[in-house]
């Protein structure tokens, strides 16, 4: 870290992001806003819980409802409040347009109830229980407004936990677990699932686990255990873990005019793997925008291929968006009980669902890098692609094609058109896609041990994908060459690579294999089940694949456990794990030199 990056720190922690805004004797005031603030934002956040989480009386929901037009009108008045003590009112305004055009909207919404309604009604109807003047347009709109102050007030977290004396490899390990306990306790919510009968704990657990790494591996079926305000939980936890959290709440801040702090510029520097500090709002924005366009053409593409399946407008709709994200986050959740076994002889369907798992698969960066090419080749610009997206490019097609064609030869149960798209579908969801199909188990050895391969090695970096990525392999064949030839560089497009790139291949790959080894061991002895079966489902947990045998849904409660924790594992990464248990054990190098000796290799 640079010594302009540390006085900016120091800065920001002496003075506070916001100390300019109000006029010094206004400080008491505005602290006290935000603890009232923080107060009704928790308040706001139980109701609407309790509303949509729990089956409660009418005259109980009626008693919220008026909770949340109390809780809007004081979002409302403490920004008037703020704006008043602010010492320049335009330059506050501007800052916070956002939060302004809510204001604007709970202003105009009471406008709207006072004149449809009537002053005398809508005092009434906080003191008589009986008085029903609001009607449910009003409290809706009022919900929605709540849920954006919500967002708005708790991204300004993202700055906290920054600032938290944390490694990146830490924070990024805490938010994961934020997200999952978080995803686990909604899930477990009556309203989640048919019935009155709520989802133990458990299997929230692996539920939350399998979205928020990306996975797809379900102990019950999504499309039918799962109300729709429950597959809606699971959709967001799946976008969350695909782009991250610090990522999607950096972003926000950016959208609504709060900015990104230089800590949180530090932490998703060092996740990103971006080489200038500068550069990351342009990055950040970048990614989450290329990320949200895929998934929404991949949504209309859907909806139009989907269009001749006899559903409601909202049906296709639904189901189109939800599975656009899932394909391109790599989830492999589907709200079909059989995946795309229903479609599996829809070419466009798969070819759709194959390239959105492609395009998340390769990686931000690469996709970025990608978008810059296209623009330069309009401008008749000179644009070289980065190492580090030619490797992506080359390694994935190999691995695509090839996969393609062994499973293709190994195919003995499909013949003509079907086995080609059966074989295709096959090889590119295998690379931590997760859709199916066929049934897995129906599969003979030698396909399931391609599949293995193919799930082991996974997506590339900074994708959404898992495995120990397409670049670690690449670096590793590099380096076998370079040690068969002769060579002590390794050389990759006439490009040395430095040896440090070479050792976290080999921690990334050794940590891999090793971990796997103890998971198989594992599941050999909690469970009943195959060989086969068994590695394939520790492969799928690990490289956040989502594929399986069968298994997944008669796993016992240890082999949910440690399934849990090897998708948890996989998604972070080796090098990851390693920093953030080791960042806080660090030791200043020594310069210390040993005498060297050489032992027997092979």
């Amino acid at each position: 870290m640079n010594t302009t990056v540390r006085l900016q720190l120091r800065q920001e922690r002496l003075l506070g992001s916001n100390s300019q805004d109000y006029y010094p004797w206004a400080g008491w005031i505005i602290r006290t806003i935000n603890l009232c603030l923080g107060v009704v934002s928790f308040a706001a956040l139980t109701s609407l819980i309790l509303q949509y989480g729990f089956y409660l009386s009418e005259g109980f929901i009626a008693s919220l409802n008026r909770i949340d037009l109390v809780v809007v009108q004081f979002y409302l008045w403490q920004f008037v409040l703020k704006t008043a003590l602010s010492r320049s009112k335009w330059k506050f305004l501007s800052r916070r347009w956002f939060e302004a055009g809510l204001a604007l909207l709970i202003l105009f919404e009471t406008a709207l109830i006072i004149r449809f309604v009537g002053i005398d009604l809508v005092s009434r109807y906080f003191v008589d229980v009986n008085v029903t003047a609001i009607t449910e347009v009003y409290i809706g709109l009022a919900q929605i407004l709540i849920i954006l102050n919500i967002i708005t007030e708790g991204i300004k977290y993202n700055t906290k936990v920054a600032s938290l004396r944390f490694h990146p490899s830490q924070t990024l390990l805490l938010s994961f677990l934020i997200v999952i306990l978080a995803g686990t306790g909604l899930l477990m919510l009556p309203r989640a699932t048919p019935g009155n009968i709520s989802m133990n704990f458990l299997d929230a657990l692996f539920t939350a686990t399998s979205a928020t790494c990306v996975t797809g591996l379900a102990v019950v079926d999504t499309g039918t255990y799962f109300t729709t305000f429950g597959q809606i939980i699971i959709l967001g936890l799946i976008q969350i873990g695909g782009l991250g959290l610090m990522t999607l709440s950096s972003f926000l801040a950016i959208f609504f005019g709060q900015g990104v702090g230089i800590r949180e510029r530090v932490v998703l520097h060092q996740m990103m793997n971006i080489e200038r500090i500068g550069s990351i709002t342009s990055l950040l924005r970048s990614a989450v925008l290329i990320t949200l366009g895929i998934e929404a053409a991949g949504a209309v593409v859907l909806m139009f291929l989907w269009a001749d399946q006899g559903w409601t407008i909202g049906q296709l709709a639904y189901r189109s968006v939800f599975h656009s994200i899932s394909a391109f986050c790599n989830a492999g959740f589907s709200t079909f009980s059989a995946s795309m076994v229903p479609f599996r002889n829809d070419p466009g369907v798969l070819l759709c669902i194959s390239a959105l798992v492609v395009l998340g698969g390769l990686g931000f960066m690469v996709l970025m890098d990608l978008t810059g090419t296209v623009k330069n080749m309009r401008s008749s610009r000179r644009y070289k692609l980065s190492i580090q997206t030619r490797m992506v490019l080359i390694i994935s097609t190999i691995l695509t094609f090839g996969g393609f064609a062994v499973l293709l030869l190994l195919d003995n149960s499909n013949e003509g058109f079907l086995r080609i798209l059966t074989a295709f579908f096959n090889s590119v969801t295998a690379r931590s896609g997760g859709f199916n199909t066929v049934d897995m188990a129906s599969l003979n050895i030698p396909s399931a041990l391609i599949l293995i391969m193919l799930m082991f090695i996974g997506a590339s970096p900074g994708s959404t994908g898992g495995g120990i990525k397409t670049t670690t392999l690449g670096v590793l064949w590099a380096s076998i060459i370079s040690i068969i030839t002769g060579q002590n560089r390794i050389i990759i497009f006439k490009r040395r690579l430095p040896f440090l790139v070479l050792n976290r291949a080999l921690v990334v790959f050794a940590f891999s294999v090793m971990f796997l080894a103890i998971v198989i061991f594992l599941l050999s002895i909690t469970e009943n089940a195959r060989g086969i079966d068994i590695v394939f489902e520790a492969v799928s947990a690990f490289g956040t694949v989502g594929l399986s045998r069968g298994l997944t849904p008669y796993l016992s409660v240890a082999g949910k456990i440690v399934i849990v924790v090897s998708m948890f594992i996989g998604r972070l990464g080796a090098l990851t794990l390693a920093f953030a248990i080791t960042a806080s054990n660090e030791q200043p190098a020594k310069r210390i030199e040993y005498p060297s000796e050489s032992v027997m290799i092979g």
